[in-house]
């Protein structure tokens, strides 16, 4: 056998092998990519939480001077992070 010959071998061989693994990575990505999902969602609703609050906070601060402004741009946020409920 020839060294060419021993080259294409052991490159079939490592293109199987990675074609096995990449299989069995793609079999693992496809749950975690749906938890990932979940997970996003809830961060969203936690971070519109955050944005009320803070909205809120200021509002008080300032004594509802800047009640619209302060309204304007928390829901244009909230807005922004997503759907309210996600299903």
């Amino acid at each position: 056998m020839s060294f060419l010959d021993k080259a294409k071998d052991i490159a079939t061989q490592a293109k199987d092998k990675a074609t096995e693994l990449a299989g069995d990575l793609a079999e693992k990505a496809g749950p975690l990519a749906e938890k990932a999902g979940e997970l996003a969602g809830k961060a969203g609703e936690y971070a519109a939480q955050g944005v009320t609050a803070a909205a809120e906070r200021i509002d008080k601060a300032t004594d509802g001077k800047y009640h619209d402004q302060i309204t304007n741009v928390s829901s244009k946020v909230e807005d922004a992070l997503g759907p309210k409920d996600p299903k």
